[in-house]
């Protein structure tokens, strides 16, 4: 059975919401088992298709973190333990929109109706996830801005050049 019913069609651009009245065709065909594999596959891909641009994030700040390690003035374990809690930091932030996601696509598999409608309004809560994590139209997600973050904390902490002792006496001699 096929039939058009009232719905709302929901787009996510940057920080704005806009919701538009409008009609869908709704499948509730409970015996056709190839649509509903059809439409999860969709909300599978999309859910999959956004843990990949999360984890490559976070593999790209990952590597940008461990660059700077070549930068440090400071000694090979100091800088090893700023490098750890970054990485440990960018997970950390990556992982609660991961939870979603997974959550999401887990929810969506075991309803026991599925229709277009539906599908969609779970497509649309994958993508305000994609837009709060990695952000859209120049604005940054959480994770990049984490990322960013991380990195500018990082290059401060390896950078500081302790000076000596013996260096702190030179700069005050007396002049003759």
């Amino acid at each position: 059975m096929v039939a058009a019913v009232p719905t709302l069609i929901v787009a996510i651009h940057g920080d704005t919401i806009t919701i538009t009245p409008g009609t869908v065709a709704s499948f509730t065909r409970h015996g056709d088992d190839e649509e509903r594999a059809r439409l999860i596959l969709e909300v599978k891909t999309a859910g999959d298709t956004l843990v990949f641009q999360i984890n490559s994030e976070e593999a790209n700040c990952d590597a940008q973190i461990s660059q700077l390690s070549s930068l440090s003035k400071l000694n090979a374990a100091a800088t090893k333990a700023a490098i750890e809690r970054g990485k440990v930091r960018i997970h950390d932030a990556t992982g609660p929109y991961l939870k979603q996601i997974k959550d999401a696509e887990d929810e969506f598999e075991h309803l026991s109706v599925i229709t277009v409608s539906t599908t969609q309004t779970y497509l649309v809560r994958i993508a305000t996830i994609q837009v709060n994590a990695l952000g859209e139209d120049g604005h940054t997600g959480l994770v990049i801005t984490t990322c960013q973050t991380i990195i500018i904390e990082i290059r401060q902490i390896i950078i500081v050049i302790v000076p000596k002792e013996h260096d702190i006496d030179d700069d005050f001699r007396p002049v003759r």
